[in-house]
């Protein structure tokens, strides 16, 4: 029984962000600074609330001159955070 437990607590915390394709955005028609920074900002956002697989990402010097970028970044930011949010 505390085997169960415990993957299913360990299956729900991986769950919390679940991976993102650039392919996937790119064929959306997003353009590939946004992909890049809605990844980056993705990666930290689930490393924000505490998932330990990701890392915070963010390219300063492109945040501060690609306004694509910086969307990317902030949309994928929030979205990890609410994404994880849900799961627990």
């Amino acid at each position: 029984m505390k085997k169960v437990v415990v993957a299913l607590l360990v299956l729900s915390f991986v769950a919390g962000c679940s991976s993102i394709d650039r392919k996937g955005l790119l064929a959306a028609g997003y353009s590939s600074e946004y992909a890049d920074g809605y990844l980056d900002g993705y990666s930290a956002g689930c490393h924000m609330v505490g998932h330990p697989l990701y890392q915070f990402t963010r390219n300063i010097e492109r945040y501060d001159q690609d306004h694509q970028y910086k969307k990317g970044w902030n949309d994928g930011f929030t979205i990890a955070r609410c994404d994880y949010a849900a799961v627990w």
